[in-house]
């Protein structure tokens, strides 16, 4: 017998390296123990299923993707990084600086371009187009509301740009301006515009209002944010340099259309308003009993970034040259107003300049704003 082979049970297989693997002969297996086996696979594989059911359907019980979901969501638009959650606040005077940044928080613009106009000497527009597309893309506000441009002017600048945005409105007079609205599409889906004039017959194109120098005009948009289902309203103009009265009574109508149009929805209103703050027409759109009692971005902000609030500087910059009339901060005419619901958490008014050369003779205004959750709005407006 073979020594090695004594070792090993008849029903065995032996590991014997001298052994050709045609003679081993392998055991039977029962079929009893078959049985068992395949019972133990059965339960082994129901208790796998019934583990990723529950991994699966656990996440949906609130029926809602959780604010951390919806910032990935968002943050996957807009190719930015989700945003850290900030704690909640404690107290009153807490709150601002400990706001959750949620979904919809998103970045504006108002920028005056000042018109193509040969007067403008090295000014012109040729070369600013292209520190102007910069700006925007750099900045990359998903809304941007535009005033003084013209139809080449518009088209040239939206091909400068390399976002996808679109752009509507149409020009308050005949081969004049537009307070045209440019929007990322990526990110927001219009789903309605219009445009009226600040007159006694709105929506008669191309009317002049009451002492007003030029005709102005309103552009309006109605935006979902594709990410979060949200919607919201913007309104562009710029109100008169010169009539007083009409810029008194532009915000009176604009107010009664703003109400018309979008209700108690979330609302942005910018543009140039040609005035200053102690003036009559801001107080209308802020404070005064009977008007829209909105915010505005610069003072309400949670951060200031610099240290400049005036916008209009009429190629003067930051450094005046002494041969125009003194810079102030109450030049700040351009405005971003907001309604309550929502919170600006940062602004920014854009000094910066390439060679002394500026991308126009206002500076753009840059806000970050915060928009409100469902369970934060207001009932639906019944007129």
């Amino acid at each position: 017998m073979n020594g090695f082979n004594s070792f090993f049970p008849k029903n065995s297989v032996p590991r014997n390296p001298y052994y050709r693997h045609s003679q081993l002969q392998r055991p039977r297996t029962s079929t009893k123990d078959r049985f068992f086996v395949l019972v133990g696979i059965a339960v082994v594989f129901t208790f796998f299923v019934a583990y990723q059911n529950f991994r699966n359907v656990a996440p949906l019980a609130g029926s809602q993707m959780s604010v951390d979901q919806q910032a990935e969501a968002v943050a996957a638009l807009s190719g930015h990084k989700q945003r850290q959650r900030l704690r909640a606040p404690t107290d009153e005077t807490d709150q601002k600086e400990t706001l959750s940044i949620s979904t919809s928080s998103l970045k504006i613009m108002t920028f005056n371009l000042r018109f193509d106009g040969n007067q403008d000497g090295s000014n012109s527009w040729m070369y600013r187009k292209d520190h102007v597309a910069d700006i925007i893309d750099r900045y990359h506000p998903v809304i941007i509301g535009t005033q003084e441009g013209l139809k080449k002017q518009l088209a040239e600048l939206e091909g400068l740009l390399k976002y996808p945005y679109q752009r509507f409105g149409v020009e308050r007079d005949e081969n004049g301006e537009f307070e045209q609205i440019f929007y990322d599409a990526e990110v927001l889906e219009r789903l309605d515009n219009g445009d009226f004039w600040l007159s006694k017959t709105p929506d008669t194109p191309r009317t002049q209002g009451w002492d007003a120098a030029c005709v102005r005009m309103v552009t309006w948009g109605k935006f979902r944010l594709r990410a979060t289902q949200q919607e919201l309203f913007v309104f562009n103009t710029q109100l008169d340099h010169v009539g007083s009265k009409s810029r008194v009574e532009g915000s009176k109508l604009l107010w009664k259309r703003m109400q018309q149009i979008a209700g108690d929805a979330p609302l942005l209103l910018m543009g140039d308003f040609n005035d200053y703050r102690h003036t009559n027409t801001y107080s209308y759109f802020t404070s005064q009993e009977g008007g829209p009692q909105l915010h505005e971005a610069w003072p309400e902000a949670v951060k200031q970034i610099g240290d400049v609030s005036y916008t209009y500087h009429g190629w003067a910059g930051v450094k005046n040259d002494e041969e125009k009339n003194a810079v102030r901060a109450a030049n700040h005419i351009d405005w971003i107003f907001f309604r309550p619901q929502m919170t600006v958490l940062t602004t920014e008014v854009i000094t910066e300049n390439r060679n002394g050369r500026y991308p126009s003779d206002h500076y753009p205004v840059q806000a970050e704003v915060l928009f409100p959750g469902p369970a934060q709005l207001s009932p639906p407006y019944d007129p």
